[in-house]
């Protein structure tokens, strides 16, 4: 028997963009260099925006449907057009750099180091998985320095894999390369959609961090449990731990 499952009750699976660290972050310092003074709305509301055209998005380029090289335009062409601004390619060509300059200043959440110093300290198994392609999703990890909590093997990003959430092959993967038992494997992220509804499919246990206040998008929800302050995830996983 593997040792992880053979020691430990427990699994977790992280995933990582604005889970492990401040996804909007990058986006809002780009949004107020280069369009902040066009639009009038709030900057939470497009970036709420942003995330549904990024799944939607990444759908449409997984069927051919758009290009990598245009994938980014398309989900900002169409969260500023629900703002009333018609964004250019230009625009979002510089908005894009910006962005990716922006994301080379990444640093994880305060409260998931902890969690993270805390699931190593106790030797929990624990592995990232993640949609992206593979260069992108491993340079953020080397930003972030995930290394410390994570060696590379670790990290799945979805592009790397060929298959991505909430595609239930996504989360079987994982758990076959980290002979995870999918009772004992609990999946923690920000997105309902692509995070908890995937997860639940595969049998894991799912923690909803919906730190940006969603509402569900159906019911019953399918999140074992939901939290809005990542404050709270610390405690939470030390009761999952230690019952």
């Amino acid at each position: 028997m593997d040792k992880h499952l053979e020691n430990n009750k427990v699994n977790f699976v992280f995933d990582m963009d604005d889970t492990i660290y401040d996804l909007m972050e990058p986006f809002k310092k780009a949004h107020e260099k280069l369009i902040g003074q066009k639009v009038n709305t709030d900057v939470i509301q497009l970036f709420k925006k942003s995330r549904i055209y990024s799944d939607i998005i990444l759908e449409q380029e997984k069927a051919g449907k758009v290009s990598r090289e245009d994938a980014f335009y398309e989900r900002m062409r169409l969260t500023y057009r629900d703002a009333g601004l018609k964004l250019t390619k230009e625009e979002g060509r510089q908005f894009e750099a910006e962005y990716r300059r922006n994301q080379t200043l990444i640093r994880a959440f305060s409260f998931m180091e902890e969690v993270l110093d805390y699931c190593k300290e106790k030797n929990i198994p624990m592995a990232i998985l993640t949609n992206g392609e593979g260069t992108g999703q491993r340079r953020k990890a080397s930003v972030l320095k995930l290394e410390r909590w994570f060696p590379p093997e670790h990290i799945f990003p979805t592009g790397e894999i060929g298959w991505h959430k909430p595609d239930i092959r996504s989360f079987k993967f994982v758990e076959a390369q980290m002979h995870f038992h999918p009772g004992r494997t609990w999946y923690i992220g920000d997105t309902y959609e692509s995070d908890i509804a995937g997860a639940f499919a595969a049998g894991w246990h799912t923690i909803w961090l919906n730190h940006r206040t969603r509402p569900y998008p159906e019911a019953p929800g399918r999140a074992d449990i939901e939290i809005n302050d990542g404050k709270k995830l610390l405690p939470l996983l030390t009761q999952i731990i230690h019952p």
